[in-house]
């Protein structure tokens, strides 16, 4: 062979060689990518996710549900362990209570805001194998209409419900209802299997990321889906434990049994590690009862107290205050606007305007408060020379107002749209207002979401011009973490609690 030949040789010899060794390279790294990932604790099914086998314990202060029966059990409880999490609705919300897709992975309005279009997503099942697909969402929709089931009546005047095809529900409405998919996107959404034959008070069949494995008395066990159509939770098991009061619950926390616990006092929390957020309407007021035999029936007495009363700094103060808020429509609530600027604590505006009247003109003003607020009490009391009754607790106060008997009271109101008891004058506030009333209607007859939006936040404004009540604050929702809880809820957690993205690392 000659020398040129001899190099040829070499050259590819040292070629298969170099190709060898890249090969081995290659090889090494996926084996011990390999070997590193089956050895973890909680193994990785993706890059990016947090699906793991770990389980997690949430305590609860409250009863738990008496039944699991979504469609007609009462009270929060339920909706609050099985909403979103075992049961998914037509429309969902988010933590800051926005519309989002949900079953339906798209909608349109007509114009006139009487049909609705809703596009389902593919690929849908229920937790026992069943498919989902338009005809599930028309019979529980009729379902719930005819068997009167919670939150039903929210869904207005319904003409006709139709499935043109698989993946598309049309709702035609009588009138407008612009609140229509928000109500889709609570219990009267909820979609059901249409062929299961499920005891719903002891079971739940849904097509959410959990199914229950245990209900008890003080515990709902959630086990993961594991044929989930939409993104699998990221915990195999949620454990829900319920707390009879505070201080056990906390006990419990401090023990390592639970690693969240809420809802909790701000001194709780404190002690605890607080972490909070907002809840979607807890609104803490100054109640005016404005029927004709009270002093709060003149509009100029109401307007008085109100800049007498420094609300700001009330807000300020107060250790559950999330922030100012000055009308009856809280910050994750649809129309809302911050109108804590109208009545500004202006106490020589307010002595001004007491002098418009005799000296006996003005009957001597009671005002009723909790024991929880009782600091606040006396801070109205100075304000405004009111004589403070304390009573024992929110209940108390409810009872006396629902009686009439009282001037001012220190309430919450914690109803989501509940902005509407100043549209009539049959609410315990006795409030009548004709443009407040006409704002109302306006927004009720609403064909879209940006003029409803708009035309509540025109309501409100007139409400609280008007000086229907004082509101003083929105609430803040506390709650307790354990070091490396991830995924939780901050806000709304009193009504919808969702689990799918909560792990512990």
């Amino acid at each position: 062979m000659d020398e040129n030949g001899r190099k040829r040789n070499l050259k590819a010899e040292a070629t298969r060689w170099l190709i060898f060794f890249g090969v081995a390279i290659v090889l090494s790294v996926l084996l011990w990518l390999g070997l590193s990932l089956t050895g973890r604790k909680n193994p990785i099914t993706s890059f990016g996710t947090l699906v793991s086998d770990s389980s997690v314990t949430v305590g609860i202060e409250g009863n738990a549900p008496k039944s699991l029966d979504i469609r007609t059990e009462q009270g929060t409880a339920v909706e609050q362990a099985l909403l979103g999490n075992v049961y998914e609705t037509l429309v969902s919300r988010s933590e800051t209570n926005k519309l989002q897709p949900g079953i339906a992975s798209s909608w349109q309005a007509s114009d006139d805001g009487l049909t609705y279009t809703f596009t389902l997503n593919g690929g849908m099942t229920f937790a026992n194998g069943h498919k989902l697909d338009s005809s599930d969402v028309v019979w529980s929709l009729q379902n719930a209409v005819n068997n009167h089931y919670v939150g039903a009546d929210q869904l207005g005047d319904l003409k006709e419900i139709t499935n043109p095809n698989a993946n598309t529900v049309v709702i035609t409405l009588a009138k407008p209802n612009p609140r229509l998919l928000r109500a889709l996107a609570g219990r009267a959404g909820v979609v059901y299997d249409a062929e299961s034959k499920t005891n719903y008070a002891k079971s739940a069949v849904g097509s959410g990321p959990f199914t229950v494995s245990t209900a008890e008395q003080s515990q709902i066990v959630l086990q993961r889906n594991d044929s989930y159509w939409g993104k699998k939770a990221a915990s195999s098991q949620v454990t829900l434990y319920y707390y009879a009061n505070e201080e056990s619950m906390a006990d419990a926390m401090k023990a390592g049994k639970i690693s969240m616990a809420l809802p909790l006092s701000a001194s709780t929390a404190s002690e605890l590690g607080k972490t909070n957020g907002l809840t979607a309407d807890d609104k803490v007021m100054l109640a005016f009862n404005n029927d004709n035999n009270s002093p709060f029936s003149d509009e100029q007495i109401r307007k008085m107290t109100r800049y007498a009363i420094d609300a700001k700094t009330i807000a300020k103060n107060a250790p559950d205050a999330y922030a100012p808020l000055g009308g009856p429509i809280s910050p994750l609530e649809d129309g809302y606007e911050d109108l804590s600027g109208l009545y500004l604590y202006n106490l020589e505006q307010g002595q001004r305007m007491r002098t418009y009247f005799g000296v006996n003109y003005i009957a001597p003003i009671d005002i009723l408060v909790p024991k929880e607020y009782e600091s606040i009490g006396n801070d109205v009391k100075t304000a405004i020379d009111t004589n403070l009754e304390v009573l024992d607790s929110a209940a108390d106060v409810t009872e006396r107002m629902n009686a009439g008997t009282y001037n001012i009271a220190l309430t919450t109101m914690s109803d989501e749209g509940d902005a509407s008891v100043f549209d009539n004058g049959q609410s315990v506030f006795h409030f009548e207002n004709g443009d407040a009333q006409q704002a109302y209607a306006n927004a009720m007859a609403a064909t879209n979401d940006n003029d409803y939006q708009a035309r509540m936040r025109d309501y409100a404004r007139a409400v609280s011009e008007n000086a229907a009540s004082d509101w003083l604050y929105t609430r803040k929702n506390f709650l307790a973490v354990s070091d490396g809880l991830q995924g939780y809820p901050k806000n709304l957690t009193d009504r919808l609690l969702p689990l799918n993205r909560l792990t512990l690392h």
